[in-house]
Formats: C-alpha cells, structure tokens, sequence
C-alpha cells in the first residue's frame, strides 16, 4: 500500500468519525483574529454544553486569552454550535439570500394597518385568504395590535375564542418564514414580545433562534446589534422593585401613588383585600398567556442571554466600527461591558478626523459617564479638537474640559485650543467655560499666562454675576500656580469684593481654601481673618461632616500660620515659636504623597547623626538639624507642654526637604504655590535649605550614602564620634516614628493651639 492510498483512508476514517460524532463547537464569527501583529493568542477555552436540555441553543460563549503590548486580556467570542448531519460538510449558517424583500402586497398591507385605529378594524383587514398573509403581513399585524394595545384602544375585545384563533395564526406564520423576514422587522418583534404580556414562547423561541444564528454569520449591523441591545436593555421585563418609605423626605411633593404606598405599609386590612385594589394585568392574549412565575423567569432567562450574546458579538465586530457607529457604541455601552473600550481605541485610531462635532461630545461624555480612562482615545480626541478648532462651541468646550479634568489628563492639543478661544473670545467667554478651564489647568498642574490673564480681566468684568462655584474655582487657582494677572490690583480689589459678597453664600470650606491659597502668592487676606475667627463661623466649620471639617479647619491653620509670621519680623521671636508649637506633624498639604519617603529619611538621618540630634519641624514636615560654630550637631529636646528647645548656641539651621515633579508646573518648572511658600517661610526662619530628590528614597539601600552625600558640605561628620557623648544610640526614635506611622490630617488638625495666634 502506498503513502498516497494510507493518507487516504486515514482521511476518510477521520471524515466518518467526525459524521458519527456528537455536535461539537465551531468558531465562525471571529474574522482576521489570529494575525501575526503585536498580538499574541494564547489559549482558548469553550464552554459548549452539549447536554439534551440545551439541544435548542445555537450559540454558546468562549473566552480568549490575548497579548496586546504587555497586558494579559481575555475576551468573549461566540461559538455557533453545529449538527451532526451537517457537520462538518455544511455548515450549519444562515444564508443572506433567504432574506425575502417585502413585496407591493406587504407595503400596501402594512399602510393599511397603520390606518386602523381600533382592535376591530384590524381583524376586519385581517379576514384575507390564508396564502396571502404571509410573515411579513402576519409581523405587521402584531406590530399594530402592540401599538393599540398601548394606546388602550378597545383592547378588552380581543378577549375572544375566535379572535385568539386568529393571534395563533399570526404566531405560526411568523415562526414559518422567520427566515424571510428583514432584520428591522426582526427587531420590531423582539420590542413587540418584550412589552406585551402572554406572547407566544414558541414564537418568541422561534425569533430568538434566529437572531442566534443571524448573530453568528454577522448577519447584523452595528447599528441593528445597537438597536437591539438598547431594546434588551431598556424593555426588560424584570419587575421593579418597591421603593422603601423614607419617613426624612418631604411628603407634601409627593404625589397620590406615594400617598397610597405609605398607607398599605402600615394598613393590615389594605394587605388582606389587596386582590381587590390591584388591577388586572391586560395580556397580549389571554388564551395564550403565560401567567405563572416560572414563565415569566423563562422569558427574563432567555432575553438575558440574548443580551449577552448581543454584546460578545459587538466586542467581536469592533474592526467594522466606523465614524458614525462609534459614539453609539459608547453611549450604549453598559458600565459591565467598560472592558471593550480598549478595543475601540484601536477602531477609533483610523476614524477619528472624519468624526463630527456631536459625535465627539457623544464619545467624551459617555467616558465619563463609563469612567474609563483610555489615554489613546483622549489623545485621538485631543488632535480632533487641534484640526477642528472652528467647529468648536460652548458645548463641546465644556465636554471636552470635563473629561479631561476628570481623568488629569494633560493634553498639549486641548491646551493650545482652550488658549486660542480664549483669546479669540476675551471676556465674552461664558463663564463656566473659564470657570472649568481655570480648573482643567489648575488640575494639570499647567500654567498659562494666557488663560490666567483672561481670567482675570473676565473676573474684573463679570465678577459681580458669577456663582458662588465658579468665584471658588478662579480665585484659589492664582494661588495653587504659584502666579498673578500683569494687573494684580484691579484683579485682588475684585476677587476681595466679590469673596466679601458671597461670603455667607459660600461652603465654609471653599471660603478657606480660597483665602489660604491666596497667602501662597502673599496675599494675606487680613479682612476676611475676625470674620473666619469668630465664634459664630466656628461654630458652623464644628457642624459640619468629615472630611469637610477636617478640610476646613487645615486651611484655617495654613492661614492663621501666614498671618502670625507676618505680624513680627524678628526672627529668633518667629522661631522659637515655630518649636513652641505642640503638635510636630505636618499639615498633609506639605506632606504630599511622600509620608513613607519621609519615613525613610528620617531613618536614614537617625543612623547619621542620632535620634537625638534632629527632629521634624512642626507644621512644615521636614526634618531639622542644628549646628554649632564647629558644624556638630546639637541636642534637640522635646516637651509635651513647652515643645521643642536646643541645647545650645545655633550657628547654623539645616532642614532636608524632599523636592519631586508634583512640587512643580509642567510647563514652566516653578514651584506650586505651596511649595513656594514653604521655601519662603523657612529662609525666612533662617534656614539653610538642602532639597534632596524624593526617588532616591524609594525602596533604595542607597539612602544613607545620599544623605550622607547632601549633608557633607554642611556637617562635620569626622568629628562627630569624638564630639557625642557615650551611650547615644544610633537608631530612630520609636516615639517619633511612631508619630509618622500613625500621621493623618485628623490628628494633624485636631490641635488645641489654633485657637490663639500667637
């Protein structure tokens, strides 16, 4: 026997195992997936369940694991399940070519559908010889018994034997040339069965089996899978559930229904008889209604695995998606499906330029609604804004600031389009539109002259009108960046005004926020201090929640701090009550997000120089060293009632302050306002700064070396051996770190000394 004949009779017992194989799983709906690009397929796995009870099923879902750049995904596909007897010769498809066009009979009939305005005169049209109402006439008529039933036209006379006759008839020639019908008629019916009670099940089989199989061929469109599964979704028969009685709530805009609901709640004679208050359900026949819960679980089963499939299929198809299909995919995208977002990432980055301007609003609000951040569709957004700065509006602005600021995601593009209509508009801008600018810019840590100084001259010219939010978000930005307008005067006289105005108006936080950050560009808003300090005002920062309380009260401190340094010029006085202050934890507005960086500091200084001889300056968050004419350090003890005190004659202060990318603008690499006043106030106080880089601490053995390094132009670290005395143990202090450990803004605020200045 040769090769050739073995190959051949091998292949032939392997074609007839096949044929006297069970139905087995065939992937055919996943196109031009396995390309050899930046993706790597790793495993599938299938979920087919061939047992009897799911013989009906045509679609079954699998799960594919694949690489994209260096991310683990896995993604639903569908598997269409195939016969024995046609497996695997042909396969089990749908054809489009057995899709009938609705003929001159079927517009005609259908036309005359919509001119009957009652149940009877449907029926009457109805009285047609059999092999004249076919599918699509049979679909017209359930279409147009729906419609009336909604409109509660003379509904109670379809309630007859002959006339159910007949909406079984319509039942069996729609479930006869279902294949036939067109896929707008399709989903007509999906929305027909999904609003009206006791459809028929088979027919409602019959429906769903073909939209299986359709779903398999990608038989659909984007905007037909869209419709269908907003109709899945939107139509669902799942009861609602009551609503519990909140007995906080003012019932007097209540309506009567909310009336009766709280009378049953507590009437025991209301729940015997409620049987004879509820009102009969109207059935869409009621011969052939399916009344009992377990129907009704059937039916909500059957749509739920509809929808299901409805959306693996859109996630599979999402190379068809175009410039029209796109923000309809997002706005229908459900927040369970978020996942699909990357993939349309990669549609979106061959279609963007043709997209239109309501499109776009459509695709930035929805990833807001979803709160997915994709950086790769923000940015293809970002150059649309860019090439179609003319189309831009108020609207779309605003869209486009919200996104972005939700996410921080800072865009050169958008940038350059906000600085150009602001320009282009000056003071005309509506103002949510600077409001939400000053914001996006603030939150990007991104200063621009221009948008600053156009909100200054907006704020001079229409301050008067502004909103309570919208004066919080301009005002406090000039601080947080570290800048003012080339005309400050008439820009503070203003903002004074104004914050003098809506003062009673404002939330007691952001009148805080607003006065502290404005002493970040010195501007010591002295006017406004009794008014924060009286009794009356701190008794409404006391009602309030945190952490609105505890907010309020950091910016009460950073401000009352401003103002005392500034009351004296003597430095030694300025000092010594800096030590003085019992509470060594530094407002987390300093702290930012290196609490363990510090940590690693400070341990790092304690194996230097000891735990004895250094200390966390209070209020400002960073660690202290003071030396003597000889460049020792010197003892720095500490009291729980008179603070910190140094043994000895200081001839010079050290302080190691960690310095990062968030202590800067991104653009313009100066200091934030924070930041700025911080260094101001310690030269002031003066000390000899070393700015250390935060990243050398973290998770480096390295960090005494650096230290080391940063402080031997300042310490005399040979003669620090001789000059200790015995018994000093180099190690950190369990007290202070324990301090840090357990550092929060709750106890950095909670202090008893803010209730006096000085």
């Amino acid at each position: 026997m040769t090769a050739v004949q073995i190959f051949q009779k091998s292949s032939q017992r392997t074609l007839q195992s096949l044929k006297s194989a069970r139905p087995q799983c065939l992937c055919s709906v996943w196109n031009n997936s396995f390309k050899q690009r930046n993706e790597r397929f790793l495993h599938t796995t299938t979920q087919a369940n061939l047992k009897n009870e799911s013989k009906s099923r045509i679609l079954n879902q699998s799960s594919i694991l694949f690489q994209d750049g260096i991310g683990f995904e896995e993604l639903p596909i569908l598997i269409r399940r195939a016969t024995k007897d046609s497996f695997p010769f042909t396969p089990y498809s749908y054809s489009g070519n057995s899709v009938r066009t609705e003929s001159e009979f079927d517009v005609s009939f259908h036309q005359a559908l919509q001119n009957c305005g009652s149940v009877n005169a449907v029926f009457k049209l109805l009285e047609v010889p059999h092999n004249q109402v076919e599918g699509y006439s049979a679909a017209f008529a359930l279409q147009r018994l729906h419609e009336l039933k909604s409109l509660n036209t003379e509904w109670h006379q379809i309630h007859s034997f002959i006339r159910s006759a007949v909406m079984r008839e319509l039942y069996d020639r729609v479930r006869a040339d279902v294949k036939l019908l067109s896929p707008d008629t399709l989903l007509s019916l999906v929305e027909c069965y999904l609003a009206a009670d006791g459809f028929s099940l088979s027919c409602m089989d019959a429906i769903n089996e073909e939209i299986q199989v359709r779903l398999a061929d990608s038989a659909f469109t984007i905007q037909e899978l869209l419709k269908l599964a907003d109709l899945l979704k939107e139509n669902s028969i799942v009861q609602p559930k009551s609503k519990p009685v909140d007995f906080g709530e003012d019932n007097t805009t209540k309506n009567s229904d909310f009336v009766s609901q709280t009378l049953s709640a507590f009437s025991t004679d209301f729940e015997i008889h409620k049987d004879d208050y509820t009102p009969k359900p109207q059935h869409f026949d009621r011969f052939s209604a399916n009344r009992g819960d377990e129907a009704q679980e059937k039916i909500r089963a059957k749509c739920d695995e509809l929808f299901s499939n409805v959306w693996v299929h859109l996630i599979t198809r999402y190379p068809d998606i175009d410039e029209h299909s796109l923000p309809m995919v997002l706005q229908a995208l459900p927040p369970s499906k978020r996942s699909v977002v990357p993939l349309l990432e990669k549609a979106a980055a061959k279609i963007w330029p043709e997209l239109a301007p309501h499109a776009v609003q459509t695709c930035l609000n929805s990833l807001s609604r979803l709160r997915v951040y994709n950086s790769g569709l923000m940015v293809q957004f970002g150059r649309w804004a860019y090439i179609h700065v003319h189309q831009m509006n108020p609207s779309l602005l605003l869209s486009f600031l919200h996104t972005f600021s939700e996410f921080c995601f800072l865009d050169r593009n958008l940038i350059k389009v906000v600085e150009k209509c602001l320009q282009l508009k000056g003071t005309k801008v509506q103002t949510e539109v600077m409001a939400l600018s000053v914001e996006y810019f603030m939150a990007c840590r991104y200063l621009s002259p221009i948008v600053m100084d156009a909100a200054a001259a907006h704020l001079v010219e229409h301050g008067d009108s502004y909103h309570p939010v919208q004066l919080f978000a301009i005002v406090r930005a000039y601080g947080y960046l570290n800048y003012l307008p080339s005309k400050p005067s008439s820009f503070l006289k203003k903002a004074e005004t104004c914050l003098w105005e809506q003062f009673d108006n404002m939330a007691e936080r952001q009148i805080l926020e607003v006065l502290g950050s404005l002493t970040f560009v010195n501007v010591l808003p002295k006017n406004f201090y009794n008014r924060v300090t009286s009794a009356y005002f701190y008794t409404k920062v006391g009602a309030l929640t945190n952490p609105d309380k505890l907010t309020s009260l950091m910016w009460l401190r950073v401000l009352k701090h401003a103002i005392a340094l500034d009351l004296t010029v003597d430095v030694k006085e300025n000092f010594q009550w800096i030590l003085e202050q019992r509470y060594t934890r530094s407002v987390f507005l300093y702290l930012d997000s290196h609490k363990f960086t510090i940590l690693a500091m400070q341990a790092a200084l304690n194996e230097l120089v000891g735990s004895r001889f250094n200390h966390v300056l209070p209020f400002y968050g960073c660690c202290a060293v003071y030396l003597d004419k000889n460049g020792i350090p010197l003892e720095v003890r500490r009291d729980k009632a008179k603070g910190y005190k140094v043994l000895g004659d200081v001839n010079k202060k050290l302080v190691m302050m960690l310095r990062s990318s968030e202590h800067f603008t991104v653009n313009t690499k100066q200091l934030l306002g924070a930041q700025a006043q911080r260094t101001d106030n310690l030269k002031r106080l003066g000390f000899t700064l070393v700015e250390i880089r935060a990243g050398h601490f973290f998770f480096s053995d390295q960090s005494l070396e650096v230290l080391r390094e940063h402080l031997t132009p300042y310490i005399n670290l040979s003669a620090m051996s001789t000059a200790q005395p015995e018994g000093e143990e180099v190690g950190s202090d369990s007290s202070l770190q324990r301090d840090w450990l357990t550092y929060s803004c709750d106890d950095s605020l909670m202090s008893d000394g803010d209730d006096n200045v000085d």
